[in-house]
């Protein structure tokens, strides 16, 4: 899975660098549309077991409020991180621990499913911590770099709204597609109970292929 974000995050910081909040914005927003562990492939999943509009857009909003909580404190403390997370090292490690939590968020409902009856979804708790979890993945780095770049160039700028103007945006660009993909499914499959069944599927298969990723990551 190439990574694209940081090209683009170069070139919307060399378009847009005078205007720091903008281009915070812009990038978290370019994050959000981009699939990988912590965007719209997972929060479409969580949106698929709710059984309202207003509901799914709380599961997105818990899911990347967790990450941008994360990203917020992160970006802040910038300066005590030890270098070898600026170079994604450890994006192998959590990419297999967010798909082992993917799988067990998954595996828990399917069983209070058949025990309870009924169709269980994940509750927003469990969106939250998979969130915290998913925060320290894939484009993590990214963020860190941001704020090391904007702490150079430009010192007067609080390095806390690097993390939460990214994660904001990433919110927005995720927010987007997620509400296109559920009232097209909503319209489509009119059992809520089948999309809960998708969605529950859709985290154990992201979570079987975090995992291969993760491994095949640490051996080449």
């Amino acid at each position: 899975m190439p990574d694209i974000l940081e090209p683009v995050a170069r070139a919307i910081l060399s378009s847009l660098g005078y205007v720091l909040p903008a281009a915070m914005l812009a990038i978290g927003v370019v994050h959000g549309l981009k699939p990988d562990e912590h965007t719209w492939p997972i929060t479409i999943s969580y949106a698929m077991m709710q059984r309202d509009t207003a509901r799914a857009v709380l599961a997105t909003a818990t899911f990347t409020g967790a990450l941008t909580l994360v990203w917020t404190a992160m970006s802040a403390l910038v300066g005590l991180l030890p270098e070898a997370l600026f170079r994604g090292v450890y994006d192998w490690l959590v990419d297999v621990l967010v798909g082992v939590t993917m799988i067990a968020i998954a595996a828990i409902y399917l069983r209070k499913s058949r025990e309870e009856g009924g169709e269980a979804a994940p509750d927003y708790k469990a969106i939250w911590i998979h969130g915290l979890g998913a925060a320290f993945g894939g484009d993590f780095f990214v963020v860190l770099l941001l704020a090391l770049t904007v702490k150079a160039a430009a010192p007067w700028f609080p390095a806390a709204l690097v993390g939460f103007l990214f994660g904001f945006g990433s919110f927005l660009g995720q927010l987007g597609i997620v509400m296109l993909a559920y009232r097209g499914l909503v319209s489509l499959v009119r059992a809520p109970q089948i999309l809960v069944r998708a969605g529950r599927l859709s985290l154990l298969i992201l979570g079987f292929f975090l995992i291969g990723l993760g491994i095949y990551t640490y051996f080449s």
